[in-house]
């Protein structure tokens, strides 16, 4: 089960990006999505963060060091989530279709892995998949 290897993380910094999650959480293995809570006006982080892992191993690892860790002066709260019967919902890849802005700050000339909002730096985007099954 996809929850199993979801890990829920909470009192996170709200300047925090997808992609400076996805490299701190990298560290305990293979990331496969992270998902920020977001108001849905304003589009500002409420500082909680789901990290689906592909390992569930590396999920409980990640939650157990993380858990109570310092990050940027907040002491975060991670632990496996709770199953709540979505969990495949936010496993499809979402298309984006309008690459011609940042999802992460909705400014034009950069996608999300370039945003000057990562407090991190750049990221490397991943290498396509080929694909498993056809276009629908």
């Amino acid at each position: 089960a996809p929850s199993k290897s979801t890990v829920y993380v909470s009192n996170l910094d709200y300047n925090l990006t997808n992609s400076d999650l996805f490299t701190i959480f990298s560290t305990f293995g293979k990331v496969a999505r992270v998902t920020i809570l977001k108001d849905r006006i304003t589009r500002g982080s409420k500082g909680v963060a789901f990290i689906l892992f592909v390992s569930k191993s590396d999920a409980v690892s990640a939650a157990k060091t993380m858990n109570g860790k310092v990050l940027n002066g907040r002491v975060l709260t991670a632990s496996i989530a709770n199953d709540n019967g979505r969990a495949p919902e936010f496993i499809r890849k979402r298309v984006y279709k309008d690459k011609s802005r940042c999802y992460e700050c909705g400014e034009e000339g950069h996608l999300s892995y370039e945003c000057p909002r990562n407090q991190l730096g750049p990221r490397e985007r991943p290498a396509p998949k080929k694909g498993r099954r056809e276009k629908e």
